[in-house]
């Protein structure tokens, strides 16, 4: 039975991925790196913004960026994304989902998105207060594909339920492949959103959608529990 579902948040919820490329190539531009849209989406799409520049100085420049330049990095990318979150839209069937489950099942994020972010954007939604806990790029050291976030936001939704739960009696929502793996690798169910890849690069999932409003709680229930407890005739 499913007891949690953990959401990402850029590609699942907000429809951002594209303002995140542009503020991200825009920073890189000043410092003389140059990505397009399918290397962004091919390489840097799961990543926090840390490990994002990280991997562009690695690649385009053979250097390893100090804590400190990373930070202002990190900063400036930010800053620019923050002036800009205001047009940002959810995805169609989003919020209905999110306010018809909410009763049903405790409800967590784990993003690679800084906090500041995510909660301006469920706020001007009127969102925030549906999600138990909230998992971000400045509470982990690894980012996706890690399992990392997804066990830590386990580990509080526990906390703050004071209920055992599973990884198994999770349910992951993803939509990029390193996603995908953080939550199997968290030893948790995941189900898949075409928003960002086609279907058949998130075929690592256990179940594939193209739209959120088609994911039904109670049929997937039914669907991922072993056959010995299925239910009989």
């Amino acid at each position: 039975m499913i007891k949690a579902v953990i959401f990402d948040f850029d590609g699942i919820i907000a429809d951002t991925e594209e303002l995140h490329f542009t503020c991200l190539k825009d920073i890189l531009y000043q410092e003389e790196i140059f990505i397009n849209r399918q290397t962004y989406d091919e390489i840097y799409l799961a990543l926090d913004d840390k490990n994002c520049f990280k991997r562009a100085f690695a690649t385009a420049k053979s250097k390893e960026l100090s804590h400190q330049e990373i930070e202002e990095l990190v900063k400036r990318k930010a800053n620019l994304l923050q002036s800009n979150l205001t047009e940002v839209k959810l995805f169609s069937g989003t919020s209905e989902w999110i306010k018809k489950h909410a009763s049903e099942v405790l409800l967590g994020i784990c993003s690679g998105a800084l906090h500041r972010e995510i909660t301006q954007v469920l706020s001007k939604h009127s969102l925030l207060e549906y999600f138990a806990v909230i998992v971000t790029a400045e509470d982990v050291e690894q980012s996706k594909p890690s399992p990392e976030g997804y066990l830590l936001a386990l580990q509080r939704l526990q906390e703050i339920s004071g209920r055992h739960i599973s990884p198994s009696e999770c349910l992951v929502i993803e939509d990029s492949v390193a996603g995908i793996e953080a939550a199997k690798a968290a030893r948790m169910y995941c189900a898949a959103i075409t928003n960002s890849y086609s279907r058949e690069k998130l075929c690592q999932a256990d179940v594939i959608f193209d739209s959120i409003l088609e994911l039904s709680l109670e049929r997937l229930d039914i669907q991922l529990r072993p056959p010995d407890i299925l239910p009989s005739g």
